[in-house]
């Protein structure tokens, strides 16, 4: 018994550090989008646009990496299940 309660110890944290790399994935993802749109509207004068594309693309990259990341996750836990 005391090794299962290590288990469900073990599969919360891997829960919790899994989605805290998957929040930083989204974070950093938002962070450069719109670093380099407010770049872009400091430079050529196209304020507001640059940092809301570049929010948007941010956003969108962010997603798309959390999309990988969850699909990889489930891979891995299909496989641990399975073996």
């Amino acid at each position: 018994m005391h090794k299962r309660k290590d288990h469900n110890n073990m599969d919360i944290w891997n829960i919790a550090v899994t989605a805290g790399s998957m929040g930083m994935t989204l974070f950093v993802s938002m962070c450069v989008g719109i670093f380099c749109g407010y770049w872009i509207d400091s430079h050529a004068g196209t304020t507001p646009w640059g940092l809301i594309i570049g929010g948007f693309f941010g956003a969108a990259t962010g997603f798309w990496g959390l999309y990988k990341k969850a699909l990889r996750y489930m891979n891995e836990d299909s496989h641990r299940h399975h073996s």
